[in-house]
């Protein structure tokens, strides 16, 4: 029998329902799909009955590692969860992600990944140590909050198992819950209320057992380099973590194998709370909170521990509380409608009081439950035409948008959730030129022909960075979605991969070859990065099938919001428009252009279109992939499905 590297070798497969525990071979996924979301695509193909809702005890909840979880490999601590989301509007296959420790410690004891279906006859959690494998009472722990569902978990079982929880929104099916794990790490996407909806409080996982690499040495000489270059990827941006007035950094919190951490870190308030944080979404509550206070104070830094022990995700929060405030300004819901003393939006005793109706769908709570899109639906009335200029179709926040990024636009139109890590492999290069531009090389060393070289390494051509027209951004879009796919299966961090630039190099040009290096040094077989990009290529078309097989209609479906086909100024909530607030970007040879107020030009993205279906092998009239398309990326048994 062939020595596996890189993988424990076992799924474990749980169904609630019947109470019965099984596994599954992970060599059966991992040749043609690799991991994380690649396996996850596949498995969810084959246990989903199409049509059926996301809290539907049969829809498949899976939780998958990567190969190079557990290994020496730098920055390569994720989890994903997979599966049909409730966040989503229409609901529909999406994945999420989590940093941490609970990966390691699953293949630790001997899983690289766990499929959970049917819904137990009351509240259970499952507990994994080793080859044992069990689904535990947690009758006791319903109604806990995330700390306290950890800490009693921790006390039953001893020791310093790694866990997965819910508080009371995943309990109570709040299409917003997260999955809540060590570090503070959150999987989003309503994944917490799919938890919830199978009556699984928890998973807690202690594992003995340890991961081999085939070449241990090769890796090192990787993970060195990796340190040498700037190796500190999208973070290195800011380099200092973020902060609020009046909190100080208590210590630097790493995930595994993390070789230098990021802007997580543990953090105390003036009163001497502590929180873990990471990006500046830990300090979402603060325009509300100076709003009223005049400054930020102790709420910005409560209200985002309340969000996570309560198990709500705070991305979606803050688009609930822009839409209550332009609501209750325009005079579409008043304090009385809300059942919330809006007025003192800002201040704690709101927060606590808005978190609770939601999590516990209380009057107007379980209207907030929904989510924004779905809450201005129900409140009708101009409440409707708020969400219609703010989100997108899917009810998505909109971030690095196509307005000022042309190769976004594909991104957006052809995923319902575009991935955050898709849209940073497009800010990351352009925000420190930006960082060049804007202080005459002080503060980067990506300057404009430094720029171009990334272009044409990473997405295809320099056409990529010329923002004064539409060429090239098509295959850029190709180049990005298929590099993504790949790092969401091997499953690497995103605040550290892809390494775009180089401090060590003269010419300061990364290296796209990395992530196939590192997969070849764990597995024990070379794979470059043409293989490791078809790879992605199926793992990407797969995800096409998936999405055309729960209903939506390809191209016609293939379409941006109405407000980014008009010229007007944009909430600036994103790294780049607040380092570039005149989103200013390299045009053609020495030219800088503003896309301030741009639009998407309607009759170029559909040129854009077509080009983008013609690079994938899909057909430009339907953008459904060919049948010749899917036997060539080994996808030929769904042919019929399709």
């Amino acid at each position: 029998m062939e020595k596996l590297y890189g993988w424990a070798g076992k799924i474990l497969s749980i169904d609630l329902t019947e109470r019965r525990i099984s596994l599954l071979e992970t060599g059966d996924y991992s040749t043609l799909f690799l991991g994380g979301v690649g396996i996850g695509e596949k498995i969810y193909w084959d246990r989903a009955t199409p049509g059926i809702d996301a809290f539907h005890p049969a829809n498949p909840l899976i939780l998958m590692t990567g190969p190079l979880a557990a290994t020496p490999a730098p920055s390569a601590p994720r989890l994903v969860a997979c599966g049909k989301s409730p966040c989503i509007y229409p609901e529909t296959f999406v994945t999420a992600n989590l940093g941490g420790f609970f990966a390691a410690e699953l293949k630790g004891a001997g899983y690289d990944g766990i499929v959970i279906q049917g819904k137990a006859d009351s509240p259970v959690y499952i507990s994994i140590h080793d080859s044992r494998v069990e689904i535990k009472d947690a009758a006791s722990l319903w109604g806990l909050t995330n700390s306290a569902t950890r800490k009693s978990i921790q006390g039953e079982l001893g020791g310093t198992p790694r866990i997965l929880s819910i508080g009371p929104g995943g309990e109570n099916r709040t299409r917003i819950a997260i999955i809540l794990t060590d570090v503070g790490s959150a999987g989003s996407m309503g994944f917490g209320s799919v938890m919830g909806s199978k009556n699984l409080k928890a998973v807690a996982v202690k594992g003995s057992g340890s991961i081999q690499a085939a070449d241990p040495e090769r890796i090192t000489g990787i993970r060195k380099r990796f340190q040498t270059m700037t190796g500190e990827g999208y973070y290195h941006l800011f380099g200092t973590p973020i902060t609020l007035p009046g909190t100080e950094v208590v210590k630097k919190v790493h995930c595994h194998g993390c070789p230098q951490g990021c802007w997580r870190t543990l953090q105390r308030s003036a009163s001497g709370e502590e929180g873990i944080r990471k990006c500046q979404i830990g300090i979402f509550y603060s325009p509300w909170d100076k709003k009223l206070h005049g400054k930020p104070t102790e709420a910005s830094f409560r209200a985002t521990t309340l969000a996570n022990d309560y198990s709500l995700c705070v991305m979606e929060l803050v688009f609930l509380l822009f839409w209550l405030d332009k609501c209750y300004a325009q005079g579409i819901l008043s304090e009385k409608d809300m059942e919330l003393p809006f007025s003192q939006a800002g201040s704690i005793e709101f927060f606590e009081a808005f978190v609770r109706k939601i999590c516990l769908r209380e009057g107007f709570g379980a209207v907030l439950a929904e989510g924004t899109l779905r809450a201005s639906e129900i409140v009708g009335k101009e409440s409707r035409e708020i969400t219609r200029n703010l989100l997108t179709q899917t009810g998505r926040a909109v971030a690095y948008g196509p307005k000022v990024f042309s190769s976004s636009a594909l991104i957006y139109a052809t995923e319902p959730r575009p991935s955050i890590t898709e849209l940073h492999e497009v800010c990351e290069p352009l925000t420190k030129w930006a960082l060049w531009y804007k202080t005459k090389g002080e503060k980067s060393y990506v300057s404009t022909e430094v720029l171009r070289k990334i272009g044409e390494k990473f997405w295809g051509s320099e056409k990529s960075v010329d923002f004064s027209t539409y060429e090239g951004k098509a295959l850029t879009a190709v180049k990005i979605q298929n590099r993504q796919f790949a790092k969401e299966s091997l499953i690497l961090c995103d605040f550290a991969w892809p390494i775009y630039d180089d401090a060590s190099r003269e010419d300061h040009v990364g290296d796209p070859t990395l992530e196939s290096q590192l997969l070849s040094a764990v597995i024990g077989h070379e794979i470059d990065e043409q293989e490791l990009n078809s790879i992605a290529e199926r793992i990407f078309t797969f995800y096409r099938a998936i999405l055309l097989r729960e209903g939506r209609k390809g191209r016609e479906d293939d379409e941006l919001p109405g407000f980014f086909f008009i010229e007007r100024d944009e909430l600036i909530a994103d790294v780049f428009g607040m380092h570039n607030p005149e989103l200013l970007l390299p045009g053609a040879g020495n030219e800088i252009i503003s896309r301030k107020g741009k639009a998407v030009d309607k009759v170029k993205f559909e040129k854009m279109k077509d080009e983008y279906y013609e690079l994938r092998g899909w057909d430009p009239q339907t953008g459904i992939p060919r049948n010749e398309t899917l036997k060539k990326l080994g996808l030929g048994d769904i042919v019929r499905d399709l």
